[in-house]
């Protein structure tokens, strides 16, 4: 193995280099079968101007001319362009997996962690996934440390001596066996450089797996492994994941659930899609023959992987671009539940990279009859907008609000030809479907959703924004407990929740002062409930007022980003098991005549200047979600201090 850098003057550069047949990282299995007869070579570098892998066929054993490559990647910027700048798409860390029996790519994805938030998530995940035994390739594409975060700790924990110290200028390269050795890690600390790594790469000797029992179909499934990475269980040759998986167990109201489809819309991402389908089809109460995926976008791994799993899956013409096309998409699919399922009591929906709780068909099967019986709710929420963590306590607690459809959710064949009736080709200003219909086919009604989710939405897609993804979806944990016995779902009806609210916030303990202070919450006594008064006006489109509320439900720790998630006024926030603080807005809020005249309403336009200053401080919150960049003072001499400390 050789290395080489491109050196400009003045710049520091540091480049280290591992072997596989030097140093083995302390708890890693040494026991990975390479054999040297059979072998490729693979180059791979990495700097500002871009990055690139390639892997020969061709080992040069008789020395003599030979080329043949087996994979060619790269991305090469002009040379204007390859300095510091703005992430871009096509940069970032790359992730390749190679199959380690032929060294064919099974896997290849661009993670942009110049990019500080929430994608580093997205890379732990996929590395998960990965089954050991396969040899993966990581370089930084003009620059991808920023946001490797958490994600360094995992890839130290795989066996990296630089993952835990790169500085966000650092250009690193890293070839290794998941669950055995390091056969290559370079790094340049600082610089513009480029740099390069060459290296003979042995394959694997170990036989394809086999199964004596259903053996036609584990010979599939091999197969299918062979071309594919990242499917967790699926392609684990030590613990694979049953196949075909053991019926879950049934639920005591599972006869609410027998006529009711579950739809899943997917598409290319079949990564995503085991995962889901997994999580769905072991959770108790799913029946199997009650699913199917629907597809626009239909390549052949997701094909195969539906066939291979065996769940009914179907097709739906997709045309347009972007959104645009999401948009189709949806009300096609919509069209086909319409047709389909013509006369089901409701029908499910959930997205490809949506994990379920084990609790999901429980939540549902004991919820969908008030779809039956109030026709002031539209539609029954698996995902809870306003369950973040430090504010979600009780499983068996289930609210009302007016929120979206989100990640797992039902709807009644009534409601879905309502939105069909008037559903355009094209939109003339919301393209996100399930906000269009939140804005345009709602019409008042509301959602029930649990205090705690039963679903969670791990993947990275089209409209994932990544500051929202990491401070809120991903800060909403989701429910791993089953068999939750709901308390009085009935109160969940329009006349019995108005009245007990309507109690609660009569008889709840009234809070004055700034919201933002830290002795706003009274946490000496978290066994009450309390309520507060704040301005909150409706503008033109009937929606309050998100500047009058924004900060407020930020200081609190709720749901900020949006007026989602309030009933008529009221949004309902738990502070402790046994705590709950309800915000009511006034003069919006239906319940403002609750007010005592004695209780002033806060005002957030009105208040003096060193009490909006202490708004802006946000003392109760202000540790959560600050960037904090590492390794911004490393240099070579520290990094050798600490690799020589570790030998």
């Amino acid at each position: 193995m050789c290395s080489n850098t491109m050196s400009q003057p003045g710049l520091r550069s540091l480049i280290a280099l591992t072997t596989f047949l030097s140093l083995t990282q302390s708890g890693f299995s040494s026991d990975v079968h390479l054999k040297e007869e059979s072998r490729v070579t693979v180059s791979v570098w990495s700097s500002f101007s871009g990055w690139g892998l390639e892997v020969d066929g061709c080992n040069n054993t008789q020395q003599q001319a030979c080329y043949n490559p087996l994979v060619r990647y790269n991305l090469l910027l002009p040379p204007e362009d390859a300095h510091p700048h703005n992430p871009k798409d096509g940069e970032g860390l790359t992730l390749t997996v190679l199959n380690q029996r032929n060294a064919a790519v099974i896997f290849h994805k661009v993670f942009p962690l110049g990019y500080y938030w929430a994608h580093y998530a997205d890379l732990q995940w996929h590395l998960d996934r990965v089954a050991p035994g396969r040899i993966l390739v990581l370089t930084v594409a003009v620059s991808g440390t920023v946001g490797l975060r958490q994600a360094a700790h995992q890839l130290a924990g795989l066996g990296s001596l630089f993952a835990l110290h790169l500085t966000p200028m650092a250009h690193w390269t890293w070839v290794f066996v998941k669950g055995g050795r390091t056969i290559s890690e370079t790094v340049i600390l600082q610089g513009l450089a480029q740099h390069q790594a060459h290296l003979v790469l042995p394959l694997s000797d170990v036989p394809t797996p086999t199964a004596p029992s259903n053996q036609t179909l584990q010979q599939q499934r091999w197969h299918y492994c062979h071309l594919h990475a990242a499917m967790g269980g699926l392609c684990d040759e030590h613990t694979p994941d049953p196949l075909p998986p053991p019926p879950p167990p049934t639920l005591q109201h599972q006869s609410a659930l027998a006529d009711v489809p579950v739809v899943v819309t997917a598409g290319a991402r079949h990564q995503y899609l085991y995962h889901t389908l997994n999580t769905l089809l072991t959770a108790p109460g799913a029946q199997r023959n009650n699913v199917l995926v629907v597809l626009g976008d239909a390549p052949q791994p997701t094909t195969q992987l539906l066939r291979l799993i065996n769940v009914n899956f179907t097709k739906v013409p997709v045309h347009g671009e972007g959104n645009l096309k999401l948009f189709r998409y949806y009300r096609s699919v919509f069209q086909l539940v319409a047709r389909t399922f013509p006369d089901a009591p409701a029908v499910i929906f959930l997205d490809e990279d949506v994990e379920v709780s084990p609790d999901f068909f429980s939540f549902m099967s004991q919820t969908l009859w008030l779809l039956r019986e109030d026709p002031t709710l539209y539609c029954i929420n698996g995902f809870s907008a306003t369950g973040l963590k430090d504010r979600a306590f009780n499983p068996s607690r289930v609210l009302r609000g007016s929120v979206q459809v989100e990640w797992g959710y039902a709807l009644t064949l009534s409601f879905i030809r309502e939105v069909l009736s008037i559903w355009p080709d094209k939109p003339s200003n919301i393209h996100i479907y399930d906000y269009w219909i939140y804005i345009h086919a709602r019409h008042g009604r509301e959602c029930a959703y649990p205090e705690m989710s039963r679903t969670f939405h791990y993947g990275m897609g089209m409209n994932s924004n990544a500051w929202t993804e990491e401070t809120i979806f991903l800060s909403i944990p989701l429910l791993q407990e089953r068999y939750i016995n709901l308390t009085r779902v009935s109160d969940l009806q329009m006349n019995n929740w108005r009245r007990k609210l309507s109690y609660n916030i009569s008889h709840a303990t009234v809070l004055r002062g700034n919201p933002c202070s830290p002795n706003f919450i009274p946490f000496y006594d978290l066994n009450n409930h309390y309520v507060f008064y704040y301005r909150l006006d409706s503008m033109e489109a009937g929606n309050p007022n998100v500047t009058q509320f924004f900060q407020l439900f930020n200081c609190v720790g709720t749901w900020s980003i949006s007026e989602q998630g309030h009933h008529e006024g009221v949004s309902v926030v738990t502070l402790s098991a046994r705590a709950t603080l309800y915000l009511v807005g006034a003069p919006y809020s239906s319940y403002s005549h609750l007010r005592p005249p004695s209780v002033s309403l806060w005002d957030i336009s009105t208040i003096p200047e060193e009490e909006f200053a202490v708004v802006e401080e946000n003392e109760i919150n202000k540790h959560k979600f600050q960037m904090k960049i590492r390794n911004t003072d490393m240099t070579e001499e520290k990094l050798m201090k600490i690799l020589l400390m570790q030998m």
